[in-house]
This record gives C-alpha cells, structure tokens and sequence, in this order.
C-alpha cells in the first residue's frame, strides 16, 4: 500500500454530538437564573443611583436658588440705601467723588 492509500484509509471518526443531559440543562437554567438575579441586581442599584443624582441635583439648584435670591435682595437693599444717602447728602457726595477722581487721574496721569 502507498502512503496516500494509507492516508486515506485512517480517517478519524465524527466526534459524537454532546447530548444534553439533565445535569447540563439544570446547570444551564441555574446560571440563567443567577444571570436574571444580577442583573436585576445591577439595574435597581443604577436606578437607586440616579434617584440620589436627581435628588443632589434638585438640593443643589434649590440652594442656589435661594443664594441668588438672598444676593439679590441683598444688592437691592444696598442699592436703595446708597440712593437714600446720596439725597440726603449730595454736596459731601459729590465733593467724594470728585476726589476720588482726582485722585484716580493723577494715578493713572502719573504712568504715562
């Protein structure tokens, strides 16, 4: 016999296709079961994280809210007395002022 013949005599044998047993088929469903737990794991740990951003969220905006609101007023009131105390004093404010701009033009003449 020729080394071809011999070749083609010695062919392997189809490997037997695995049948399922019920060993497989119960690991099978115990892993899809246990996929199935964490991912419900995982999905209500995200929505419990994005209920605490959304509350961080609504604490931080409310707190803004009411700094700004509390600088507004603030700036408001400020500015209500600063006119309150220009008409009850214009000369001294307007004798301020002109000195300050004096005072400024000199500085600033000074540089060039």
């Amino acid at each position: 016999m020729s080394e071809e013949e011999t070749d083609a005599a010695v062919v392997p044998a189809p490997a037997p296709e695995p049948v399922p047993t019920s060993d497989t088929q119960n690991r099978l469903s115990a892993a899809r079961e246990f996929a199935g737990e964490q991912y419900e794991k995982i999905r209500r740990a995200a929505a419990d994280q994005m209920e605490n951003v959304r509350r961080y969220t609504q604490d931080a905006r409310r707190q803004l809210n009411e700094g700004w609101d509390a600088t507004r007023t603030k700036a408001r009131d400020l500015h209500r007395a600063g006119e309150e105390y220009v008409k009850a004093n214009p000369t001294s404010c307007v004798l301020g002022a002109l000195g300050a701009g004096l005072i400024l033009g000199l500085l600033l003449g000074s540089r060039r």
